[in-house]
């Protein structure tokens, strides 16, 4: 009787294996996922970055450019003020 009991015992424990490396499997799959989300959440932010110092780099020039109109001569004959 022991030994049929230990017999069935090995076979729950293989089972419980075999459940653990599929449980693994699944979870090596979804840190892959992860992973690739974060790469794209990166890829965004460099982007973001991006539109971010080309926005400033416009409101340089924009500023610049308002400098420089006040600076014209006879300016208010242009005005629609």
């Amino acid at each position: 009787m022991r030994k049929i009991v230990a017999f069935l015992m090995q076979g729950d424990a293989l089972a419980l294996l075999v459940d653990a490396l599929a449980l693994l499997v699944d979870a090596l799959a979804l840190l892959a996922d992860a992973l690739a989300l974060l790469a794209d959440a990166l890829a965004l932010l460099a982007d973001a970055l991006a539109l971010l110092a080309d926005a400033s780099a416009l409101s340089v020039d924009a500023l610049a450019l308002s400098v420089d109109a006040l600076a014209l001569p006879n300016l208010q004959q242009f005005s629609c003020i």
